[in-house]
């Protein structure tokens, strides 16, 4: 049953913990590891046990089951992630019954993949796949810039610089990952999310590292503009890191408490907008938009947090499409009049259709638009000419 296998020509992981109160799942487990080539082993039956091993010996991957001697495995895994420590160790969970509600917790908390009793071969190693992915992330991407630190040390703070300069050249794309992720967790394609969460912390983990380096440089260098500028980038950019990670946690707790048929952008983006996130409602309302564009109520919320953003006139635009796809929310033109000084009524809706004509106009229709025109004027004219009679008389 167990050929030698590995999915990888050259192994990145080379330790492995195995933390269960179950003997039984602990042979499997470890014969699953040594199948995979992993060169070391070592199951633990507990939370305690598993933190001491952690601390003398360190891992490249934990496999947890959910039950432990001294607790459960989610809450070893929140003690873990907690921990800066062991934060960043790829970590699979394992279970005995599997819902949607387990696996969204699972990646919530940032498993790399939760895994149901018992397994196949070809799911353990889809789910080593993913280990070594994240725990492989950052390793060539930060090669460089952790060898600036030596260049620094050698007193080659100017040659540090290029080298970092280069490594920022590329577009931070994190958030548009991390966005991805979202997206692919919505549609419950689990593993794909978690690729694409992966690569999101890989790219702000480069930057912040990058950031970082150079304000060494140009302390080194005696820059003190440069310097603090350098160093409040890389704090933003860990600021932003933290944020995401409380989106993908809010995101995970709309899709375990709501079912499908509603938009959970929509849902995020009031939950952040009720914390007086501006930015971050901003961006889960675009992506409810995506969804549906057609939402008048996405498009509401969304002028209220370009307005709290004071971008007035992505507000007013905002606003007025929300009008336009349902003109009796009292909310949106209660809104819409205070911040442009006009009612939404029949001037705005004239030019509604002028902007988005509903079709050709009907060539026999013309001549009696005319004459309708003509005999409005008529009428006026007839109304003026008695007028200045009288006036006469």
């Amino acid at each position: 049953m167990y050929a030698h296998r590995t999915s990888d020509s050259q192994p990145l992981l080379h330790s492995a913990l195995v933390v269960t109160a179950s003997e039984g799942h602990a042979r499997v487990d470890r014969l699953s590891l040594k199948n995979a080539r992993i060169p070391f082993s070592r199951a633990v039956p507990g939370a305690r046990s598993a933190l001491e091993h952690l601390r003398k010996h360190g891992a490249d991957v934990i496999f947890i089951d959910d039950v432990l001697c001294d607790g459960t495995g989610w809450n070893f895994m929140r003690t873990l992630k907690a921990d800066p420590r062991f934060s960043s160790i790829p970590v699979v969970m394992i279970g005995r019954s599997v819902s949607r509600e387990r696996v969204l917790e699972a990646i919530g908390l940032g498993c790399v993949g939760y895994m149901l009793r018992p397994y196949t071969l070809d799911t353990f190693f889809k789910h080593l796949g993913l280990a070594r992915k994240v725990g492989a992330c950052l390793r060539s991407e930060l090669g460089n810039v952790a060898a600036c630190s030596a260049l620094i040390e050698e007193g080659q703070a100017e040659e540090a610089v290029e080298v970092l300069e280069k490594a920022l050249e590329a577009p931070d794309e994190a958030r548009h990952h991390y966005e991805r992720g979202l997206h692919l967790l919505e549609r419950e394609e689990y593993s794909q999310a978690v690729a694409a969460f992966t690569t999101a912390a890989r790219l702000s983990e480069l930057m912040y590292e990058a950031h970082l380096g150079l304000a060494r440089c140009w302390q080194a260098l005696g820059d003190e503009v440069r310097y603090r500028k350098a160093m409040t980038r890389a704090a933003d950019i860990c600021a932003r890191t933290k944020r995401f990670e409380h989106y993908k946690k809010e995101f995970v707790s709309i899709l375990q408490n709501d079912r499908s048929g509603f938009n959970p952008f929509l849902s995020l983006g009031m939950r952040l907008a009720r914390e007086m996130d501006w930015d971050g409602a901003v961006m889960a309302l675009s992506n409810a938009l995506r969804l549906d564009p057609d939402s008048a109520k996405a498009h509401l919320e969304l002028a209220k947090a370009y307005h709290f953003k004071r971008e007035p006139a992505l507000a007013a635009k905002a606003v007025t499409q929300a009008l336009r796809l349902d003109a009796h929310e009292e909310e949106a033109q209660d809104l819409y009049q205070r911040w442009t000084g006009k009612a939404w009524g029949e001037r705005e809706v004239v030019r509604v259709l002028e902007d988005k004509p509903s079709g050709p106009i009907i060539p026999d229709a013309i001549p009696t638009m005319l004459n309708a025109v003509l005999y409005v004027a008529g009428v006026v004219t007839e109304g003026l000419h008695k007028m200045r009679r009288n006036y006469a008389a």
